[in-house]
């Protein structure tokens, strides 16, 4: 016995380039195209009956769009988002409020040092799990800055399940 590989669909009609809605039937065919096999997707209208050298052919209703659970993003990912943010002086409101969550979260630890700087007020912390410490400028954000903070912060911050 041989085994073959027969790809995806490609979630688009081979005939229009028409990508299938959500909930749409369409067909799948396998043709023999000299040593190999080839699929092709049909959506219902530009379907004819299978084409000549048809190996195998069925009908499929393209999957509705699931809404996942938004769950938090891994700690190393916004560690290394917070990161990248304290790098960039245009996102150091950004990073200072990612900086306060992950510290209302007790992800991050603020230390109780003497650190000070002569331009600008930092918050020390730590991440104990790799003993990592971060810097972060403290930048209260501007208000008019408010809704695109809070939207970024949510991108930022979840994921879908």
């Amino acid at each position: 016995m041989q085994d073959y590989t027969i790809h995806r669909s490609a979630r688009k009609c081979h005939t229009s380039d028409r990508p299938f809605h959500p909930g749409e039937r369409y067909y799948s065919v396998v043709v023999q195209r000299g040593s190999e096999l080839v699929r092709h997707d049909y959506s219902k209208e530009h379907w004819a009956g299978p084409p000549a050298n048809t190996v195998g052919w069925w009908s499929s209703r393209m999957p509705a769009k699931k809404t996942g659970k938004l769950v938090m993003a891994p700690t190393a990912v916004l560690l290394d988002t917070l990161e990248r943010l304290c790098e960039e002086p245009s996102d150091a409101d950004l990073a200072y409020l990612l900086a306060v969550l992950l510290v209302r979260r007790r992800v991050l630890t603020p230390q109780d040092d003497d650190f000070e700087s002569t331009e600008t007020n930092y918050l020390h912390l730590t991440y104990s799990s790799e003993n990592r410490e971060l810097i972060i400028p403290i930048q209260e954000p501007a208000p008019e800055r408010g809704e695109f903070l809070q939207q970024k912060l949510v991108e930022l911050l979840y994921c879908e399940s």
